[in-house]
């Protein structure tokens, strides 16, 4: 390995270091997923009989959450709760968006929470100790077998097909009367792709073994992969240029797909990431639907672009920059401009770190900061009426 990516991969990983969570964060996360689907469980719960099991879903399940810019942010948690004792004849959408609610509000009065507020598709729980939280939770049954098969059909692997479940949603056509045909989503599926594509470069044994599902408990956010690591620059750039107008921004799903699409299983991280910046634009398809899930080629994760230009004009004006920004601190360390991974991933440089990555390079700052949007704000802000968001909007 030449000595300018060795920089490169060495400055990339101090810069991804700053950005992660402590451990104590996703412990505390795991926390309270277990906790919802212990009490789900429990036996005097009114949805015991169904089978309630609870999947974390989203960023803390993919291993690439990131600090907030803000400190007083929210982190944002998602899980699905999969009823393995129902069906979509069994009750409607309604009733079913209804008996968890029931129960997500009797946790809440126990625990001293506010009550949880209802959206299109899920419930949201409110947290708020030392570390704000609200916690999406997606009430969903399994998929039915017919739509399973058209997945495979479609060429989706039976592994992640099996995932495939019907969700609720306030919002269509049958959701009050009890009637089979459900929207269908498959986080779970997706999930489990997202870590085959993290495993690539790594163990092989870790690699059959979650071919084989024989990891869903292990966490991923232990494995730091060069396309974990990859996705936090990601995400913290976005973060960084529509500091100012986040309902404007790239969402994460559209990130994390297209990278872990781009990821080779590049080792070095600094490889991975000019990877994956240079080949994730050609996995956007010209017509809808634009960003799939792989599991579920159905479901369009930029579907919102079709009724909001601005949204996919956004996200090719940051894909541009963050080329860009990119490459050019990519190169050796002496013609690194400082302020770029300053404005552009909110991360400073210690003089020590500074030294360590090129000995004969001048100090370039004086201590680690995260900032906040000292110019980054590169897009006017506009108002959406919904800002995007994966399927536990």
């Amino acid at each position: 390995m030449s000595t300018q990516n060795t920089q490169a991969s060495h400055l990339w990983t101090i810069t991804s270091d700053a950005l992660d969570i402590p451990r104590s964060l996703y412990d505390r996360a795991a926390a309270r997923h277990r906790a919802v689907g212990e009490w789900l469980c429990r036996p005097a719960s009114s949805v015991a009989a169904y089978r309630p099991n609870v999947r974390p879903q989203g960023s803390f399940r993919f291993g690439t959450v990131i600090r907030p810019i803000n400190p007083d942010a929210e982190y944002d948690l998602d899980h699905v709760v999969l009823f393995d004792g129902l069906n979509t004849s069994a009750m409607s959408q309604m009733a079913l968006k209804e008996l968890l609610g029931a129960e997500l509000r009797e946790y809440a009065r126990v625990h001293g929470m506010k009550p949880p507020t209802e959206h299109h598709r899920c419930w949201r729980l409110h947290y708020r100790d030392e570390v704000a939280f609200h916690l999406d939770s997606l009430p969903c049954v399994p998929a039915k077998a017919g739509v399973q098969e058209a997945l495979i059909r479609s060429g989706v692997e039976q592994p992640y097909a099996l995932r495939a479940v019907a969700i609720t949603d306030r919002r269509r056509p049958g959701y009050v009367a009890p009637i089979s045909e459900w929207l269908t989503s498959n986080p779970r599926g997706f999930a489990r792709w997202f870590e085959s594509r993290a495993a690539l470069g790594r163990d092989p044994l870790l690699l059959e073994r979650i071919r084989a599902g024989a990891v869903e408990d292990v966490p991923p956010y232990d494995w730091r992969t060069p396309l974990q690591r990859s996705i936090q620059l990601l995400k913290r750039h976005r973060d960084m240029m529509f500091a100012d107008s986040a309902d404007l921004a790239p969402i994460s799903m559209i990130i994390t797909n297209l990278a872990a699409h781009a990821y080779r299983g590049e080792v070095d991280l600094a490889d991975a990431l000019a990877g994956i910046v240079a080949r994730m634009g050609q996995f956007v398809q010209p017509l809808c639907p634009r960003v799939p899930n792989p599991t579920h080629p159905q479901e369009d994760y930029a579907d919102k672009w079709s009724r909001d230009a601005l949204l996919e004009q956004n996200f090719w004006l940051w894909y541009t920059q963050v080329q860009h920004d990119v490459e050019s601190l990519s190169g050796p360390l002496t013609r690194i401009e400082p302020r770029t991974l300053q404005e552009r991933f909110g991360v400073t440089l210690t003089a020590e770190e500074a030294a360590r990555l090129a000995p004969r390079a001048p100090a370039i700052v004086s201590s680690r900061a995260v900032s906040g949007n000292a110019g980054a704000a590169a897009v006017v802000p506009q108002v959406i009426r919904d800002a995007p968001r994966p399927w536990g909007a």
